[in-house]
């Protein structure tokens, strides 16, 4: 695909566990990003607004025992995702929605924050990708960054 880039993407245990990330990854298509640290800065997060629609996004979940990959996925828009009703208003400037779905909502709510800024939840529409993902090793990411180009 013509200007697709990939993306990888370490998700930790500071929020949901592995199998909570996989499952609304998988069930729900969505990865949960939000687009703000804190409410005081309107910078927003490293890479975030530079994702776009095709792009495939490596999901890596890391705790005290390592990295490990839980796939690949596709970012999609609403209309062109099995259950685009799920999401409501783009974040301005980004390809993250927010959730408008009440099931969602409540799935994320013991696991996950609202972005401090959007006062959502936000994330990617995504379905899953063939691509291959690389093994997880530490040095794909640059200190802090979560999310990286590959």
């Amino acid at each position: 695909m013509l200007g697709m880039q990939e993306w990888l993407y370490r998700a930790s245990n500071a929020r949901a566990d592995s199998s909570t990330t996989q499952d609304v990854a998988d069930n729900f298509g969505f990865i949960c990003r939000n687009a703000f640290a804190d409410v005081a800065h309107a910078q927003m997060i490293a890479n975030v607004a530079k994702v776009d629609f095709g792009d495939v996004i490596h999901l890596y979940f890391v705790d005290g025992e390592g990295g490990r990959s839980l796939g690949a996925y596709r970012v999609v828009g609403p209309h062109r995702h099995p259950r685009g009703a799920l999401f409501g208003a783009a974040v301005p400037k980004t390809k993250l929605r927010t959730v408008a779905d009440d099931q969602l909502r409540e799935q994320l709510r013991s696991d996950y924050a609202v972005d401090p800024r959007v006062g959502e939840f936000c994330g990617w529409p995504v379905v899953r990708d063939e691509h291959p993902s690389p093994s997880y090793v530490r040095d794909l990411f640059v200190g802090r960054n979560t999310l990286v180009p590959r």
